[in-house]
């Protein structure tokens, strides 16, 4: 019986690792965080989105990173834009400081 405890406890304990692993963002929108400033640009058929490192102040926020998509916010608090995975040109990472 105390065998039995101690596989199920196991298989809890692994069920909660993977869950914490399968939350963090892949792919495309990877580099970008919630709360963090970027830059929007709309090129018609297509955007481009950049931020900087170390962050600065820019025109619009990130407010939710999906797989494929990502939601933008201005920085009047406004206007908000979905910009889906294929809608996107570029993600540019700008350095202030060189290394």
């Amino acid at each position: 019986m105390k065998n039995w405890i101690w596989i199920v406890v196991l298989i809890a304990v692994a069920t909660a690792l993977g869950a914490q692993n399968a939350q963090k963002p892949k792919g495309v929108f990877s580099m970008l965080k919630v709360g963090q400033a970027v830059s929007l640009k709309d090129h018609g058929s297509a955007y481009s989105i950049s931020f900087t490192e170390p962050e600065v102040p820019l025109g619009h926020s990130v407010i939710e990173v999906g797989e494929d998509y990502v939601v933008v916010r201005d920085i009047t608090g406004v206007k908000d834009v979905v910009v889906p995975v294929y809608a996107v040109k570029a993600i540019e990472k700008v350095r202030t400081k060189l290394d």
